[in-house]
């Protein structure tokens, strides 16, 4: 009997210390997780997650771990989480819209929405999350209400904007065309219309962007480098697709020199991105094979992905047939992304398709079957675009 509770003790404390470790789930349904935010006060957390979701199991194995995050969202919330595509989980997920996954909503007792999120974030932004769904001034219902009576601050449409942007997207652009027309540039000029340029400066044809540029050195010597930069390369980014579609060679030139300047791998590899972009839409199809084969085996050599990118980007555009030389190209670079990584849908799927164009019959049938396995981890619209492309790999 001794061993029996010593054993069971031990179990006990292990699970303890896994709640301690983790933000503490509790198994329990949508009505009892009311009930307990009505007794304690306190705010329901609820994951709105699905099984195949890739995002979803990150922010467990990285997120949901985290010291600081563990040890706020067990002491403030009511921790609960529901597959959105299976049981309790579908009423819950029709009912507060969540269409994309993760998403992350903050109810009180009433089954009110207090504040909502999504998407895959590092654990300080996460943190952030919960904090803010605990503030009142950034809590739905109080916002909605401050709206409708008129403030018009422009303090206040700053977060109301960044809370509607994951709520309703017709609130937000209310939200957004009000504050366009109180946002002066002394605004603009303090640390709230800084924040206002990160979120809505776009591209040069919008006012926040337009500030920014026309006052880069101002911003240079009151913001974070990193938030500058971030900005900055955004804004220029951004200007490049158009550069490309213009046939602005010069800009284009002068945009790869400012990307050149910037540190670490990432911007090597937009560059080469840029590059097949350049080649691809301006250049001859001799042009476009020399640049994509000088990336494939430089800097884009084990990025499966980009390679699958720029193949599918341009067989989509290339004239049909067997001799085409772009076509032919393409099909190269979708068979190395294969070769670095068979087990990606997108990867088998892409060449499959180049293969079909090309009457590559056998080959086309091997890559939609291995495309049509992998779809069973995807969504049921995949299932079917995959069954799709199998089918017609077949008919060739």
């Amino acid at each position: 009997m001794k061993k029996i509770i010593t054993a069971l003790l031990l179990f006990v404390g292990i699970l303890s210390l896994r709640a301690q470790d983790h933000i503490a789930f509790q198994k329990i349904g949508f009505e009892d997780a009311k009930k307990q935010a009505k007794e304690t006060g306190k705010l329901i957390f609820l994951d709105g997650y699905t099984s195949w979701c890739v995002p979803c199991k990150w922010m467990e194995g990285n997120v949901f771990n985290q010291s600081q995050v563990v040890q706020y969202f067990n002491t403030k919330f009511i921790n609960v989480k529901f597959d959105s595509e299976a049981g309790e989980g579908i009423a819950i997920a029709k009912n507060y819209q969540i269409r994309s996954f993760p998403t992350y909503l903050f109810i009180n007792g009433d089954g009110e929405l207090i504040y909502r999120t999504q998407s895959k974030m590092e654990a300080n932004e996460f943190l952030e999350q919960g904090q803010r769904a605990n503030m009142r001034e950034y809590q739905i219902p109080l916002l909605k209400a401050a709206f409708l009576a008129g403030d018009r601050q422009p303090n206040f449409l700053l977060r109301y904007i960044l809370v509607m942007n994951n709520v309703d997207q017709a609130l937000a652009e209310e939200g957004r065309k009000a504050l366009a027309g109180v946002a002066n540039d002394n605004f603009l000029k303090s640390p709230d219309g800084w924040e206002v340029i990160k979120m809505m400066a776009r591209s040069d044809q919008d006012k926040y962007a337009r500030f920014f540029l026309e006052n880069k050195a101002y911003f240079k010597s009151i913001a974070k480098p990193e938030d500058f930069e971030a900005k900055e390369t955004y804004l220029i980014r951004y200007a490049m697709y158009g550069f490309i579609r213009d046939g602005k060679k010069a800009d284009f030139d002068a945009g790869l020199v400012y990307f050149s300047g910037l540190k670490g791998a990432e911007a090597k590899i937009e560059i080469a991105l840029f590059r097949a972009e350049w080649v691809g839409i301006q250049g001859t199809p001799e042009e476009f094979v020399r640049v994509t084969n000088e990336l494939r085996k430089g800097v884009l050599k084990e990025e499966d992905q980009r390679l699958s990118f720029i193949a599918r980007r341009f067989a989509k555009d290339a004239e049909k047939g067997v001799k085409n030389i772009k076509l032919r190209q393409c099909y190269v670079l979708a068979k190395q992304a294969v070769q670095l990584n068979p087990n990606d849908y997108s990867n088998q799927g892409t060449l499959a398709d180049i293969c079909i164009q090309l009457k590559k019959k056998k080959e086309a049938v091997k890559a939609a079957e291995a495309a049509r396995a992998l779809a069973e981890l995807e969504t049921s619209k995949i299932i079917k675009l995959a069954d799709a492309l199998l089918a017609r790999a077949k008919s060739i």
